[in-house]
C-alpha cells in the first residue's frame, strides 16, 4: 500500500495527478467517494488531471477521449480521423483499489 495524499488534497467534483513511485495516479472525488485511475491517456499520453471532470466522465484534454473516473473504462474512444493519423485509438486506464484511512488515501497493487 502506498499512501497518495489526504482527502483534503482532493475536494468532492474534483481531480488531481500526483506521482506515486514510478507511477502517475489521477485521484477524483465522485459524490464524496475516492476513486484512482492512471493520470496518462493510453491514447498519446495526454496528462489527464489537466482534462474535465463532469459527474464521473473524465475528457482526455488532448484528444477528447473520454473514461469513467469510478472504474477506468473506455466510453468514447478517439475520433476515426485522429485513429488514422496517429494509427491507434485509447483503451481502458488501469485502475487501481483505494483504502481511505485517517483523512489520507492510499493505493493498493
Amino acid at each position: 500500500m502506498e499512501k497518495v495524499c489526504s482527502v483534503l488534497d482532493v475536494p468532492e467534483s474534483k481531480m488531481k495527478g500526483f506521482t506515486v513511485g514510478s507511477k502517475y495516479i489521477l485521484i477524483a472525488n465522485v459524490d464524496g467517494n475516492f476513486y484512482a485511475v492512471s493520470a496518462v491517456c493510453p491514447h498519446r499520453g495526454g496528462y489527464l488531471p489537466v482534462g474535465t471532470l463532469v459527474n464521473k466522465i473524465l475528457t482526455c484534454p488532448v484528444h477528447g477521449a473520454e473514461f469513467d473516473v469510478t472504474t477506468g473504462k473506455l466510453l468514447k474512444d478517439v475520433s476515426s480521423e485522429i485513429k488514422e493519423v496517429t494509427g491507434s485509438g485509447a483503451h481502458d486506464l488501469t485502475s487501481y483499489k483505494i483504502l481511505v484511512r485517517e483523512n489520507s488515501i492510499y493505493i493498493r497493487d
